[in-house]
């Protein structure tokens, strides 16, 4: 139905809405991603994956990025999609499609991967990762539902969405996301035995799941992987703009995205306005340093702060410009993170931690390893698990 309404008229929505006359370029959904995914990255030559729930039609893609050009190898098409495959078991398990694929991600640690076989009835996988899902056990192509009555016979009833989560649900949790890696991992080998490239950039939806990212440097032999931070549809925006830049107008020159600082910034005089006009009271510090040493002293006093400064964040994550801080030292923080964001307390915490003090703490796959957007999660040493109870999840790894 939106094909037949304001998705077709989207020509006319912007000559009427910017009243833009010029030119308009209509860049396919993937395309989009894998310009997202590789022009931002540091690559002069790099393997492209592009995955998500579905853009047009494609739902999959393989790709090769060089200098200023990305080319298609090979593409899987609705209604086959990992994204939709794992969108189904979020719904089933009383999370929002499109939304909570991530508590699903978190719940996963807390359970077993029990129905493995069971899922795999649901889907036919090849040795180089291509698939098809067993229609029988899905109505989303022809339902606004995403799984059939043969799901239920196979797996029982959903979770209604304000249900306890038994130990089923997280067992299907743990199970959902086992598969996906497996299915993942083959094929980012498959796009390595066609491309010989060291280099991997990843984008779409399923890109944002930090936890087979960071299983990825283990499972294939890329040994360089970049995930943009808004590697989902947002990023398509950026990778529209991309594509046209690089591959339609020939600029050759690329400029990596190392941050995502691309938002709405405010002077102090704004806020302070702001603070006035609502009555709220505040303390003005003298300098950015009295500041720091302010907020360094209220975490180690385990105090929650609201930390605001320069451009807000662009995508899904918060990464120290619109973000909540606490200390990782205290076991029951993650517990009282929870409370103040009203989330689930199975969910976990993300770590913030210097660049050179990383491989001290966390198994990364080299020192030198960036993961500045939030996108891989990995294993926490001893260390960690000692010092930073907090952010370490219940199957040991870190989203850092």
């Amino acid at each position: 139905p939106e094909w037949l309404g304001h998705k077709i008229k989207v020509e006319q929505i912007i000559r009427d809405k910017l009243g833009f006359r010029g030119k308009i370029f209509f860049i396919p959904h993937h395309f989009s991603h894998a310009a997202a995914a590789f022009f931002p990255s540091q690559f002069a030559e790099s393997a492209i994956l592009t995955i998500d729930g579905i853009g047009e039609y494609q739902t999959t893609g393989l790709w090769r990025g060089q200098g200023g050009r990305i080319i298609p190898f090979k593409k899987i098409d609705f209604p086959h999609s990992l994204g939709l495959f794992y969108a189904a078991f979020t719904a089933f398990l009383g999370f929002r499609v499109n939304e909570d694929e991530y508590k699903v991600m978190g719940l996963a640690a807390y359970g077993k991967p029990r129905y493995t076989d069971k899922i795999y009835q649901t889907i036919d996988v090849r040795p180089d990762g291509s698939f098809r899902l067993n229609m029988k056990y899905f109505s989303f192509r022809e339902h606004f539902r995403m799984w059939s009555k043969n799901f239920e016979k196979l797996f029982g009833k959903p979770r209604l969405a304000d249900e306890p989560i038994s130990a089923r649900d997280k067992d299907l949790a743990a199970s959902i996301q086992n598969v996906t890696e497996e299915i993942y991992f083959k094929i980012l080998n498959h796009l390595y035995a066609i491309t010989g490239l060291r280099n991997v950039c990843v984008s779409g939806g399923v890109a944002l799941n930090a936890l087979a990212n960071g299983k990825a440097y283990r499972n294939t032999p890329f040994e360089h992987m970049y995930v943009l931070g808004a590697a989902g549809d947002s990023g398509g925006a950026l990778g529209a703009a991309l594509f046209l830049y690089h591959q339609i107008l020939g600029n050759p020159q690329r400029t990596p995205v190392t941050n995502l600082h691309f938002g709405s910034s405010y002077e102090d005089e704004e806020i302070e306005g702001i603070l006035k006009q609502y009555k709220l009271s505040f303390e003005k510090l003298a300098d950015e340093d009295a500041l720091i040493r302010r907020v360094a002293r209220l975490l180690s006093e385990n105090k929650i702060v609201g930390w605001f400064q320069g451009r807000m964040e662009f995508g899904p994550r918060a990464l120290g410009s619109r973000s909540i801080l606490a200390s990782p030292k205290p076991r029951d923080m993650k517990e009282r993170v929870n409370e103040i964001k009203l989330r689930e307390q199975f969910r976990p915490f993300a770590g913030s931690i210097l660049q050179e003090k990383v491989h001290e703490y966390f198994e990364t796959p080299e020192p030198e390893h960036s993961s500045p957007f939030m996108t891989f999660c990995f294993q926490a040493k001893a260390a960690a698990k000692k010092d930073f109870a907090a952010i370490v999840h219940e199957d040991g790894s870190c989203r850092i």
